[in-house]
């Protein structure tokens, strides 16, 4: 049984957390559900697509600055918080009533990250420059992208804030076959094809990994031979995700889109 927890709107679209079999949930107004958490063990990742955005981790030998694209109710951040509490995690996020909700009804804490009230595009123009390890970007309306993740700027901005064994992570949506090309091609033409995809088993999600060199193949070779260890440390099975991961982008990106 659903229970209404909150009701608004934030002018573009409306919120709506409610609680539903032992779980805290976060909408924009469709059936999609944007964050869910167990109040009781938020740092658990419930949804299928953040537990695949968490591979990202691997890839990094030291990930200890965050940057997270969109916070919804904060499932990454609280996730990231239990796991590297002494990191750096900085948030943006434009709406101020999802940042509200965020702490009011999903009980992010409000020590131990920065959260920033901006669009993605003016805080990465105008914002000083740091250096992230591993950039997370998930930003979405009512069932459907945001428009930014159509424009190669965001992903340029994006990968010049990383360092050179930096990994940006985005989820995109492949429900609408033209738009979801048409974000790979803005990736694509941002990143110079070194890119990865991983097809959410059951989902209609992609998780994009991009990088500002070459994509990092014996990193993920080394991932999976210590995926117990990885898993034993973040409580995911990473196997299925890594072995996506290098059986499903055999060619690049580039000659996927172009070829």
């Amino acid at each position: 049984m659903r229970q209404l927890i909150y009701s608004g709107h934030t002018g573009e679209h409306p919120v709506l957390v409610t609680d539903e079999n032992g779980l805290r949930t976060l909408r924009f107004g469709s059936e999609e559900r944007q964050s869910c958490i167990d109040l009781h063990k938020p740092w658990i990742l419930q949804l299928a697509y953040t537990q695949w955005m968490a591979t990202g981790l691997l890839l990094h030998p030291h990930p200890e600055k965050f940057l997270l694209v969109g916070l919804g109710g904060g499932a990454l951040a609280h996730f990231l918080l239990h796991h590297h509490p002494e990191a750096q995690i900085d948030v943006v996020e434009k709406e101020r009533l999802v940042i509200e909700q965020a702490h009011a009804a999903f009980h992010l804490p409000q020590h131990g990250l920065r959260i920033v009230h901006r669009d993605a595009l003016s805080f990465l123009r105008t914002d000083p420059a740091s250096e992230y390890h591993l950039a997370f970007l998930d930003i979405f309306g009512p069932g459907c992208m945001a428009p930014a993740l159509f424009d190669p700027e965001l992903y340029r901005l994006l990968l010049n804030r990383l360092h050179p064994e930096g990994v940006l992570v985005a989820n995109l949506w492949c429900g609408d076959k033209p738009l979801y090309r048409r974000a790979l091609q803005a990736v694509g033409e941002a990143s110079d094809g070194r890119c990865l995809q991983m097809a959410v088993k059951r989902r209609s999600n992609v998780v994009l990994l991009a990088f500002p060199r070459e994509v990092p193949r014996k990193t993920i070779k080394k991932a999976q031979k210590r995926g117990v260890e990885y898993q034993q440390r973040y409580g995911i099975d990473f196997a299925p995700f890594l072995k996506r991961l290098r059986r499903t982008n055999r060619s690049s990106l580039i000659d996927f889109l172009f070829g």
